[in-house]
C-alpha cells in the first residue's frame, strides 16, 4: 500500500481518538464502567471475525503466548480506568497531554529492562517532556489538589498504557492485529467487569444515551482509532505511527473548546506545548537514529 493512503488512513485515526475524552466527558459513567463497555463492545464486534478469520491462529497460539496477551490486557484496563478517572479532576487538555508521555515511559521501561540505547537527542526530548509535565504539574497547584491528582491518574494511564505497548511490540511480531486485538481486548474487559463487581459498581442502571456514547468509543476510538495504529505498524515504523498519535491531545483540546466550552489556563497551555515539542524531538531523534542504522547496515 502508498504511504501517502496509509498516512490519510492514520489521519482519521487520530481524528477517532480525539474524540474520545469528549464521549468521556458526555457522560456520568463511573471510569471502570465507562472503559469496561468500551472493551466489551470492541470484544463483542471482534468476536465473528475472530473466530472465523482467525480461528486457526487462535488454536496455533502457545499458552505462554495466551498469558503474554492477558498480561497486556490487564495494563490495557489499568490504563484506561486511571485515565478516564483523570479526566474527572483535571482538564481535557492536561489530561489528553500528559497520557501521551506513554513513549517516554516505553522508552524508559526498555533501557531498564531491556537494556536498549537512548540517543542523545532522544534524553533531550525526554528531559524537554519531563519539564513540561512539571511545569504543567506546577501550574495545575493553583486549581486545587484534585487537579493534581488528575495529573498524577494521567501519568499513570501513560505508564500503565507503556506496559501494554511494550509488551504488544513483541506479540505483534509474530500474531496479527486482529487476534491480538481479540486476546487483549477480551481479557481487558475481563479483568474490568471483575474489577467493577468487586467495588460493587452498578453496571446495569444507564440511559440510552449513556450506551451509545459507549458504543461510539469503541466505535470510533477503539476500532477506528487505536486498531488502526496498530494496523498501520504494518506499513510504517512505529515511531512514524507514534509521531502521528501527538494529534490526539491536540485534536482532543480543539473538541473540548468547541463542544464543551473548556478553554486551557495559559499554565495549561504553555506546558502542553513544551511537553508535545519535547515528545516531537524524542520522536524525530528515534526515526532519524532508525535511517541512520539502515544506512549503516
Amino acid at each position: 500500500m502508498r504511504k501517502i493512503n496509509v498516512y490519510m488512513i492514520l489521519m482519521l485515526g487520530v481524528l477517532g481518538v480525539s474524540f474520545s475524552a469528549i464521549f468521556i466527558r458526555s457522560t456520568e459513567a463511573p471510569a471502570g464502567v465507562i472503559a469496561f463497555y468500551r472493551m466489551l463492545i470492541t470484544t463483542l464486534l471482534f468476536l465473528p471475525f475472530s473466530l472465523s478469520k482467525g480461528s486457526g491462529e487462535l488454536k496455533a497460539l502457545s499458552s505462554k503466548d495466551y498469558l503474554w496477551c492477558m498480561l497486556s490486557g490487564c495494563f490495557l484496563a489499568l490504563h484506561f480506568i486511571t485515565w478516564i478517572s483523570s479526566l474527572e479532576y483535571t482538564t481535557v487538555a492536561a489530561s489528553t497531554v500528559l497520557v501521551s508521555l506513554t513513549p517516554v515511559f516505553t522508552a524508559l521501561i526498555g533501557f531498564l529492562i531491556f537494556r536498549e540505547k537512548l540517543s542523545n537527542r532522544g534524553v533531550v526530548g525526554m528531559a524537554v517532556a519531563i519539564a513540561g509535565s512539571a511545569i504543567m504539574g506546577l501550574s495545575n497547584l493553583q486549581l486545587g489538589a484534585g487537579s493534581l491528582l488528575g495529573d498524577c491518574l494521567a501519568l499513570s494511564g501513560a505508564f500503565f498504557g507503556a506496559l501494554y505497548i511494550t509488551i504488544g511490540r513483541g506479540m505483534r511480531s509474530k500474531i496479527s492485529t486482529l487476534t491480538y486485538g481479540f486476546l487483549v481486548y477480551g481479557s481487558c474487559s475481563l479483568l474490568l467487569l471483575i474489577i467493577n463487581l468487586v467495588m460493587k459498581t452498578p453496571i446495569f442502571i444507564y440511559g440510552i444515551k449513556d450506551y451509545l456514547l459507549f458504543l461510539g468509543m469503541a466505535v470510533f476510538c477503539t476500532i477506528g482509532g487505536h486498531t488502526i495504529f496498530n494496523w498501520s505498524l504494518k506499513y510504517l515504523e512505529a515511531n512514524r505511527v507514534s509521531t502521528f498519535m501527538l494529534g490526539e491531545p491536540i485534536g482532543a483540546t480543539i473538541w473540548a473548546a468547541l463542544l464543551l466550552k473548556e478553554f486551557p489556563d495559559g499554565g495549561q497551555l504553555l506546558s502542553s506545548l513544551v511537553i508535545l515539542l519535547g515528545l516531537y524531538i524524542f520522536i524525530y531523534s528515534a526515526i532519524k537514529e532508525s535511517k541512520e542504522q539502515q544506512i549503516a547496515a
